[in-house]
């Protein structure tokens, strides 16, 4: 990771488009209710499927922000990005005609970008024997259409990337742009994470892969189950959510609103499987030992961690493992929740979602619930936040991410009024983030 420097990276602006709503306000709203989006399937047929369930994004119009011409040459998870980054855009206050664009980054994180619209366009192709294709097939279906429409709609001239690892993409596209504000390159990020993953072909492969609750038709209908005893794997979902990242110091010059402050991020890799977690959890905790470390936090400073929560047997009792090998005997006295519940398992929009839920949470000092958990597991034994949101001091928080293919990222979030000069009380004790020497952590 790059060279710290005295930076600080402060998000002043966030856009969302869920399955729970499509402001940041109604998504908040509903979310902190204990509200689920999770219901029967409706864009295409689940009849061959043991599952049917799903969090689709039902509010959604691309023309109530794109002109039709645009909305035509996008794919589904392309609109919801664009989208979500003009709401954050707006959100933000950003005036782009007085800021110098090419010093403004895009950053984007999406799991499997266009291949909804590759596997429609390869069947309509097929069925006029190759003779009527849509000439904007390459350029919907590329991973790379996202951050690059987001930047042309905005007209950003920076650094422009997509990122693509898995259910961790959107928390890499964040951790890169914390990157570039911190070394100069960057004074204003539009970073995110997109995903519109409904597709047959891909419930099918989910499906049979048996990564999917099985429902009974829709007759269950509290799932998926987060670090519940009865956890049966996840329910799929959809949608985007963006963030204005931007140094501090740009920030409070303009006068602008700051949701929260990323002190830092750690990310690693445990080489292991493309679908299931290590079970030993251990390149998760240093994922976190990382964040702890770069952003100078003792882990009794910890206040809340949005986790991961799948909602299958072996990711939530290794994240549980994770959480308390880290933290310690910290970790049995701060909260803990998933909203995959409430919003499914939206790949790499999923990270969007923790993040803004998070900084809500500490906005209004209160914890969204953790849906569905009714019979404790002795393997996760934390306090998940059950049943009700909850008040709670909330000062600083973890976000966990741990993708497909074993790539972990865990990002340090706080309260701006609260993220204090922590570096030079803990450097003696932490040790240099760089050179990865984490003393201070067990």
């Amino acid at each position: 990771m790059a060279q710290h420097t005295a930076r600080r990276v402060v998000i002043t602006g966030m856009g969302v488009i869920s399955p729970l709503g499509s402001t940041v306000d109604l998504f908040w709203h509903l979310l902190s209710r204990g509200e689920s989006a999770v219901k029967p399937l409706r864009s295409f047929d689940t009849t061959p499927f043991q599952a049917c369930l799903a969090a689709e994004v039902e509010d959604f119009d691309p023309e109530d922000f794109l002109h039709r011409k645009q909305v035509r040459r996008m794919g589904r998870a392309t609109q919801f990005a664009v989208a979500s980054a003009m709401m954050a855009s707006r959100d933000a206050g950003l005036d782009l005609e007085q800021e110098d664009r090419a010093c403004i980054g895009v950053s984007f994180g999406t799991s499997i970008g266009g291949m909804k619209e590759a596997f429609e366009y390869h069947d309509a192709a097929t069925r006029t024997a190759y003779e009527r294709v849509n000439p904007f097939t390459m350029s919907m279906t590329f991973p790379n259409a996202i951050s690059s429409e987001v930047a042309i709609v905005l007209g950003i001239h920076g650094p422009c990337e997509t990122y693509s690892i898995g259910c961790s993409s959107t928390a890499n596209a964040v951790g890169r742009a914390y990157e570039w504000i911190k070394s100069g390159q960057s004074s204003i990020v539009v970073a995110g994470g997109s995903e519109a993953p409904l597709h047959p072909s891909v419930y099918a492969a989910m499906n049979a892969g048996r990564a999917l609750a099985p429902d009974e038709r829709g007759s269950i209908r509290n799932l998926p189950r987060p670090f519940d005893k009865t956890r049966c794997g996840m329910v799929l979902g959809e949608g985007a959510g963006s963030f204005i990242l931007e140094d501090y110091e740009h920030a409070r010059a303009r006068g602008a609103k700051m949701y929260a402050e990323l002190e830092g991020w750690g990310f690693t890799c445990d080489a292991h499987s493309m679908v299931k977690p290590a079970v030993t959890g251990s390149d998760q905790q240093r994922a976190a030992q990382l964040a702890l470390s770069h952003a100078h936090w003792f882990p009794e400073e910890v206040d809340y961690v949005n986790a991961c929560g799948l909602g299958t047997v072996e990711l939530d009792a290794m994240e549980t493992q994770t959480i308390k090998s880290v933290l310690g005997r910290h970790a049995y006295q701060i909260p803990v929740s998933s909203f995959k519940a409430a919003l499914g398992h939206a790949f790499a929009a999923s990270g969007a979602f923790q993040i803004i839920g998070t900084a809500k949470a500490m906005e209004h000092q209160f914890i969204p619930p953790t849906l569905n958990l009714s019979t404790p597991d002795p393997a996760c034994d934390l306090d998940y936040v059950a049943g009700e949101g909850r008040p709670a001091h909330l000062r600083r928080a973890l976000v966990n991410s741990f993708g497909f293919g074993g790539k972990n990222i865990v990002l340090a979030l706080s309260r701006v009024d609260t993220a204090v000069a922590t570096h030079d009380r803990c450097e003696h004790r932490y040790g240099d983030a760089r050179s990865g020497e984490l003393t201070g952590v067990s």
